[in-house]
C-alpha cells in the first residue's frame, strides 16, 4: 500500500491500493461512521428514457464494509449533493488494485502501525509457473514481483504428451530450496492444462505441500505472472499466508500456556501483566475488538506504551478462533510472574 497524504489533524490520509493485501488491511481498518472517498462510476439520469454512466469523486458516510471477489465494497450515504447525485442517497465504491481512497476517521494508534506495515510490507509468496518444458519462479512483492528463475526443460519428442520426470523433480528441488531461502508462508504453483497436478506428485515434503496453491494461466513467461496478479487464487494464498502467521503466534502461546509458562489470557491477567509492563507481544482477535472496542483500544494503548509487539488475529481463521476460546486476548510476558 503506498500513502499518498496524510494529514492527521483532520483525520485524513489517502492511500494508493497496490495489492489484495491492502484491501484485506483496509477491510480490518475501516470502520461504520467513517467517511471514505473515491472515484465511482454512478448511473445519472439524462432523460425520462435515457441514463448515462459517469465516473466522479464520492465520499460517503460507512456502513458496512465487505472484503469479496478480488475487491474491496463499502457502502454508506453520500455525505453532499454532487453532480446529480443527492446528499444522503445510498452508494457503494468499490475498490481494487489500483485504487486511490481517502479515508476520514478518528484515527486510533495500531491502526496507524496497521497502516504503516501494510506500507512496508513484502508478501512473502512465492510463484512457480510451468508447462511441459518453461518454468518461471517468482516472489510476489508489495509492487509487482521480482523475477528468481526461469528455467528450460528438455522437449519432449513429438506425439509425447508428458514432461521428462527429471524435470519435474529439478523443479520441486528448487521449490523447495526457495520457499526455504525467502522463508515464504505461501506458494503459488500455476499452468495451463494439468502441468501443475503433475508437478504436485513430486513435492514430498508434507509442510510444503500445505502451503501450495494451485492456480490455472493460459500461457508460461512473465505474461502469465501479471496474469496470476489477477487470479482468485490469489486472494487465496495471500489468506493462507497470514493464516499462517498468526497460526504461528497462537501456537506459540498455547505452548507457552501448557506448560504454565510465560503467557496469561483473559481479560484480569492480561491487563495485570500489561500494567507490570510484562507483556512482551499482546494478541487480541478483531472478533474482540469489535464486540468490546473501548476496552481493546485502551489495552492496545497501554501494550503500546510498554513497547509490547501488538498482532491483531482473524477471528475467522483457526487461530482466532482458539484464541477468542481463551477471551480473545493474551500475551506473551517477559518473565515468569510468581504470586
Amino acid at each position: 500500500m503506498k500513502i499518498l497524504k496524510k494529514n492527521l489533524k483532520r483525520g485524513r490520509v489517502s492511500v494508493a491500493v497496490e495489492n489484495l493485501d491492502d484491501l484485506w488491511h483496509l477491510s480490518r481498518i475501516i470502520d461504520s461512521g467513517d467517511s471514505v472517498g473515491s472515484r465511482t462510476t454512478r448511473k445519472i439520469k439524462a432523460t425520462e428514457k435515457e441514463t448515462s454512466r459517469k465516473t466522479m469523486f464520492l465520499e460517503i458516510s460507512v456502513d458496512a464494509v465487505e472484503f469479496k471477489d478480488q475487491n474491496l465494497r463499502i457502502s454508506g450515504r453520500t455525505m453532499e449533493e454532487r453532480e446529480d447525485v443527492p446528499g444522503g442517497s445510498h452508494h457503494t465504491l468499490t475498490l481494487g488494485v489500483g485504487s486511490n481512497a481517502v479515508i476520514i476517521k478518528e484515527w486510533r494508534q495500531y491502526q496507524l502501525k496497521r497502516l504503516q506495515q501494510a506500507s512496508r510490507a513484502q508478501a512473502k509468496t512465492l510463484v512457480l509457473v510451468l508447462d511441459r518444458e518453461e518454468a518461471v519462479f517468482a516472489l510476489l512483492k508489495s509492487q509487482g514481483y521480482k523475477v528468481l528463475a526461469q528455467m528450460k526443460g528438455k522437449v519432449p519428442k513429438k506425439g509425447v504428451e508428458t514432461v521428462a520426470s527429471n524435470f519435474y523433480r529439478e523443479l520441486a528441488d528448487k521449490l523447495v530450496d526457495y520457499a526455504g531461502q525467502h522463508r515464504t508462508a505461501a506458494v503459488i504453483v500455476a499452468s495451463p492444462a494439468f502441468w501443475k497436478e503433475e508437478l504436485l506428485e513430486e513435492i514430498k515434503d508434507e509442510e510444503l505441500r500445505k502451503k501450495i496453491v494451485l492456480a490455472a494461466c493460459s500461457s508460461v513467461g512473465l505474461n502469465a505472472l501479471e496474469e496470476i496478479l489477477r487470479r482468485p487464487e490469489l486472494k487465496e494464498a495471500l489468506k493462507q499466508q497470514r493464516a499462517a502467521e498468526e497460526s504461528t503466534l497462537v501456537e506459540s502461546l498455547l505452548a507457552e500456556i501448557a506448560k504454565d509458562g510465560l503467557a496469561a489470557y483473559g481479560k484480569k491477567d492480561v491487563a495485570d501483566a500489561i500494567s507490570a509492563g510484562n507483556a512482551k507481544s499482546f494478541l487480541i482477535t478483531d472478533g474482540f475488538i469489535s464486540k468490546s472496542r473501548q476496552a481493546a483500544e485502551h489495552l492496545i494503548k497501554d501494550a503500546e506504551a510498554v513497547k509490547a509487539g501488538i498482532s491483531i488475529v482473524n477471528s475467522e481463521n483457526e487461530a482466532g478462533r482458539k484464541l477468542d476460546s481463551l477471551g480473545g486476548i493474551a500475551v506473551l510476558l517477559r518473565y515468569k510472574a510468581y504470586r
